[in-house]
Formats: structure tokens, C-alpha cells, sequence
């Protein structure tokens, strides 16, 4: 008599779980907007932004009603506008670099690369959700500022001159250029992976590097100054009188600077230990 023995059951097989990108970018909107850093940084950059926008603004209205100039003495308002542009850049740079070396620095990168091991997608995900957010927060305040400018305007019963383009090109150009930024910082601080150094050395190639070679008694000098993100970043936000090769050719730079460097940051992260 034979005892049927039961054939052993095979283990089941569950495969390893891959995230979609989509899955990245929500992991790391929540990590974006869960520093406290962040929220203040919007905060402080953003009323900042408001205050050298509209107090420029009030200055110069009021000086020159005193001086009886008027309008003649005035800068164009998308001009005034525009002057929030720096510092939501330098506020779009510390969160880029924050998005990427604040992390390491904690160790709470480990934690995301062990979920999320493809390191490339990784850093793709963050450059994606800061410069979303970037944009999306520097509108926001371009535009505010905009409405600023006018209500100052109005105020010394100036005329406001402006076209559709030259309300538009400002705000979602300067917008542009703060994303970029937010990206050249992730990149910049994948790079050195230290927040100090990373921010400054992006500031020190934005504000810095152009002006000094602007000064140089050199004929190449401001030529290599022209190449620069701190020089053609403009050409994004600003309403040209052509739109011939030279804005061509800042608009692609403005754009090739911040790629080059994710592009170098995602080649160092790939090879290197977290």
C-alpha cells in the first residue's frame, strides 16, 4: 500500500514593485512641502519680492511727481515688475540645492534610494517638482507684483503702457527663469552635496562672475559674460524689439546652463555612494 505524499507547494513569486515616475514626483512633493525650510523660504522670498517691487516703485512715483517729471521719469511698469525676479531666484536656488544636499545631509536619502534605487529617475523627480513648484510659487508672486506696480501707478495717476505681451512675457518668462534656477541649484548641490558650498557657488556664478568680468580690461572678458545664465536669463522676460538669433541664442543658454548641470549631477549621483 503507497502513501500519496503531497507535491510541496512552490513559494509565491511576488515581483519587486517598480515605481513610476508619476510615484517619484509624489514622493517628493511631499518631502518638498514637508520642510519647514521650504514654507519659510516662499514666505520671507515672496513678501521680499513684493516689497522691492512696490517700493521701488513708490520711490521713484514720488520722486518724480516732486521733481514735476512725471511719467517722463518713470521706468516702464513691466520694468518695476520685473524687479521681483531676483529674489525668487535666489529663493528658487537655496530650495534646489536643499531638494538635494539638505537631504544627504540628514541621511534621509538612503532611505529614498533603498525604496527608490534608480538613482537617475530619482533626481529627474526632484528636478521636476522643484521646478513645478517654482514656477507655479514665482507667478504667483510676479503677477502680485504686477497688480503692485499698477495700484502705485494709479496711485500718482500714471499711465500704465502696457501691452498683453508685455504683461504676459514678464511674468510666465520670469517664471521660467526661477524653475531653471531652482534646477541649475538640485543640480549644482547633487554635485558638491554640501548646501553652503552649492549655494554659494551657484550665487557666486549668477551675481558675481558676470560682473566681474564685466570689468576686466579684456576684450574676451565680456564676451564669456554674455555667455553667462546671469546675462541671458533676461532675454526670458523681457519683450524684445526683434526676436532675432542674439535672443535666440540667451534663451537657449538660459536653458543649457541649469541641463548641464543635472545632467552632470545625475552622472555623479549614478556613480556615487549615497
Amino acid at each position: 500500500m503507497t502513501t500519496a505524499t503531497a507535491a510541496p507547494r512552490r513559494a509565491a513569486s511576488l515581483g519587486t514593485p517598480r515605481l513610476s515616475f508619476s510615484h517619484l514626483m509624489r514622493a517628493e512633493w511631499i518631502s518638498l512641502r514637508s520642510l519647514r525650510a521650504t514654507t519659510i523660504s516662499l514666505l520671507i522670498g515672496g513678501v521680499l519680492s513684493l516689497l522691492i517691487a512696490v517700493g521701488f516703485s513708490l520711490m521713484l512715483a514720488a520722486m518724480a511727481r516732486d521733481q514735476g517729471a512725471g511719467l517722463a521719469a518713470m521706468p516702464s511698469a513691466d520694468t518695476m515688475g520685473t524687479n521681483a525676479v531676483l529674489i525668487t531666484q535666489l529663493v528658487a536656488v537655496v530650495i534646489g540645492v536643499a531638494a538635494y544636499a539638505k537631504e544627504h545631509a540628514t541621511g534621509s536619502l538612503r532611505t529614498q534610494l533603498a525604496a527608490a534605487p534608480r538613482r537617475v529617475s530619482m533626481l529627474g523627480a526632484k528636478a521636476a517638482v522643484v521646478a513645478l513648484a517654482m514656477f507655479v510659487w514665482s507667478a504667483i508672486v510676479l503677477a502680485l507684483s504686477f497688480v503692485g506696480v499698477a495700484v502705485v501707478y494709479a496711485a500718482f495717476d500714471f499711465p500704465l503702457q502696457l501691452s498683453a505681451a508685455r504683461v504676459v512675457v514678464p511674468i510666465l518668462g520670469g517664471a521660467a527663469l526661477v524653475a531653471l534656477s531652482g534646477i541649475l541649484g538640485l543640480g549644482v548641490g547633487a554635485l558638491l552635496r554640501s548646501e553652503n558650498w552649492s549655494v554659494t557657488v551657484v550665487l557666486v556664478f549668477l551675481l558675481l562672475v558676470p560682473t566681474v568680468l564685466m570689468s576686466l580690461p579684456f576684450e574676451w572678458a565680456p564676451q564669456v559674460a554674455d555667455l553667462l545664465m546671469g546675462e541671458t536669463g533676461s532675454a526670458l522676460y523681457t519683450v524684445p524689439a526683434a526676436f532675432d538669433a542674439d535672443v535666440v541664442r540667451d534663451i537657449l543658454l538660459t536653458i543649457a546652463w541649469p541641463a548641464a548641470a543635472l545632467i552632470a549631477g545625475m552622472a555623479v549621483v549614478r556613480r556615487r555612494d549615497a
